[in-house]
């Protein structure tokens, strides 16, 4: 509602999908014609990573894993976010994304990557390359197993009898 009007009084084209589970009524009732659209949930989300210029996490409370970001990343995309949004990730704004906590900050970074293609370019491939360095399964698999292994070493033998 907030930031969404900014971007199109500069973008008049710029569209909005919102891609996700269960998607609040208060959600679903911002969804117009072209220029919003809520899915819901979708079998694959790679072709809405795939097609999207940025991606947005517009987070002002919350927690957990910022899965969606990583995500996003992943596939090479640039993101907006908020402080909150991208707590807990290794990740510097202006380098790997951009991070707005006002509507009009959010709205003028996301106008930026739509509107300097370079920009966007350059953030994206400093993301990408920052997700396959620290976020990679390859990566995180061999700290998780020895986490597993540091935890079973503490638990009593019975309660691990085939290790």
């Amino acid at each position: 509602k907030s930031i969404f009007p900014l971007i199109r009084s500069a973008i008049p084209d710029a569209r909005l999908i919102v891609v996700g589970h269960a998607p609040p009524d208060e959600v679903r009732m911002l969804a117009s014609s072209e220029a919003v659209i809520v899915t819901g949930a979708v079998a694959n989300p790679v072709p809405y990573y795939q097609r999207s210029r940025v991606c947005v996490v517009p987070l002002r409370a919350g927690g957990g894993t910022r899965l969606k970001i990583l995500e996003a990343m992943a596939f090479g995309r640039p993101v907006v976010t908020t402080s909150i949004g991208c707590e807990g990730l290794d990740v510097v704004d202006g380098e790997h994304l951009l991070i707005g906590d006002t509507a009009e900050a959010f709205a003028e970074n996301v106008i930026s990557l739509l509107r300097h293609p370079e920009l966007s370019e350059r953030m994206a491939g400093s993301a990408r390359r920052l997700v396959e360095k620290s976020y990679d399964w390859s990566v995180i698999a061999p700290k998780l197993l020895q986490v597993y292994r540091a935890v079973a070493t503490q638990l009593p033998h019975s309660a691990h009898p085939s290790l």
